[in-house]
């Protein structure tokens, strides 16, 4: 395996970008869950775009869609599980407190989110208190594997859709016989 293929190298660079932007929201300044979830979006794009444009390039300016398919989710993909990874490792081998910031800014995520929708107070107690547990859950071993198993199917989505941007197929015009 080539480690200078783009989607190694831009799947590499998105996933310390990725976790960069974990330990920065989670230990210096909080940027909250929808943030946080919406600058990850942007940057993973960022990366998919860059990496399938050198894709291109690298084969003289033609790239068809399944080429770019694979290539603008592999670098997500790179991606997902170098962010996925790291934040298992810190939750449960480097900083076990990160469970407790991470709890922390989802519970204030929640509430800020159902109190801009006017909900009773009881019920955002309520819902806060959920959150809280589903938390704890969500950062065993197993249930980080299937995180990132299941946030895959979105980074198909959005490679699907920006592969419809970044292919060029061959003219017809322009092949010789």
């Amino acid at each position: 395996m080539d480690f200078q293929t783009p989607w190694i190298k831009y799947g590499v660079i998105y996933g310390i970008i990725s976790v960069c932007l974990f330990l920065f929201s989670s230990y210096i300044s909080p940027l909250g869950i929808w943030v946080q979830f919406f600058v990850g979006f942007l940057i993973m794009i960022v990366f998919m775009v860059l990496s399938a444009k050198e894709e291109k390039a690298s084969k003289d300016g033609i790239l068809n869609y399944g080429e770019a398919l694979k290539n603008t989710f592999l670098t997500g993909f790179i991606g997902l599980i170098i962010s996925g990874l790291t934040t298992l490792i810190m939750v449960h081998l480097v900083d076990p407190s990160l469970l407790g910031i991470l709890q922390e800014q989802a519970v204030e995520s929640v509430e800020s989110m159902m109190s801009s929708f006017g909900v009773s107070d009881d019920v955002i107690s309520e819902a806060m208190e959920k959150a809280e547990a589903d938390m704890e859950a969500q950062f065993t071993p197993l249930s980080q594997i299937l995180n990132i198993l299941k946030s895959s199917i979105m980074v198909v989505i959005i490679a699907a859709i920006v592969s419809i941007f970044v292919k060029k197929n061959e003219n017809i015009h322009d092949i010789k016989l």
